[in-house]
């Protein structure tokens, strides 16, 4: 038996997914001026939004698709999501302008371990202007931010007001 792997197929996972830590990233900062009370930071020293309001994260090949909720809970943590709806494309624009700039500085990207066990705990580590960021993760990346090409977002609010959804696209190296 043979097993052959699909390289570009191969390939585009790992750019959809470090295009995802990096909008993440991008999006905490661009909300940062919506929370009353300070939740958990992320590595960058923002709060964490996509870890308070996450629902689903999905990889594509070049992209990913990530849902948040902006709800009752989350403003009982401190988040003010009045106005989101009309400040979205103010939003995308500062995250895209945040990614473009990342892009731009061709940081390294790693994935480091803690140990040599399949379990040891692993995090995502990218190196970008304001210093090293740094997320859980034991996936696959690519090895520079030069590899992505160019990382763009786009958001919609769902009818309800209540969720959002951000579309990453990466453009090919």
């Amino acid at each position: 038996m043979t097993l052959t792997v699909d390289a570009a197929h191969r390939a585009a996972l790992p750019a959809g997914h470090t295009g995802c830590h990096l909008a993440a990233l991008a999006l905490n900062a661009a909300l940062a001026h919506r929370w009353r009370r300070t939740p958990r930071a992320d590595s960058l020293g923002h709060p964490d939004f996509d870890q308070a309001a996450i629902v689903s994260s999905r990889i594509e090949p070049f992209g990913s698709q990530d849902e948040y909720r902006v709800g009752r809970s989350l403003r009982r943590g401190g988040f003010e999501p009045a106005g989101l709806a009309d400040d979205l494309p103010a939003v995308a624009d500062q995250v895209n302008a945040a990614l473009a700039g990342w892009v731009a500085i061709r940081g390294t990207v790693r994935v480091a371990a803690r140990g040599s066990g399949l379990t040891d705990h692993r995090e995502w580590v990218c190196e970008l202007p304001d210093g090293q960021a740094r997320m859980p993760c034991g996936g696959t990346h690519v090895g520079t931010l030069a590899d992505l090409g160019s990382v763009r977002v786009s958001l919609t609010l769902d009818e309800s007001g209540q969720q959002f959804k951000m579309r990453t696209a990466v453009g090919r190296g």
